[in-house]
């Protein structure tokens, strides 16, 4: 199953449990809200799938462009692993 940006989040804050707020995503380098690259739909981290292209992408358009590794989701966009 592919991540969301959420848990993008929590793995490069190592913040696996808990709320976390709009300085934390920005700590994380991380957007909290965007749209999907495909129908344009408004997204938030909890639904929103980091893509392979570097956009976002809701579920119904994500088409197997995400990861289903936050570390290699990290590294491929970030350009290292945050654990």
């Amino acid at each position: 199953m592919a991540i969301t940006v959420l848990d993008l989040a929590r793995h490069r804050l190592n913040k696996p449990e808990g709320n976390l707020n709009g300085q934390d995503f920005e700590d994380a380098g991380l957007a909290i809200m965007g749209g999907c690259y495909g129908c344009g739909a408004s997204l938030a981290a909890y639904n929103a799938y980091p893509t392979t292209q570097g956009s976002w992408s809701c579920n119904d358009c994500l088409y197997g462009q995400g990861w289903d590794s936050v570390s290699e989701a990290d590294k491929d966009i970030f350009g290292k692993d945050a654990s």
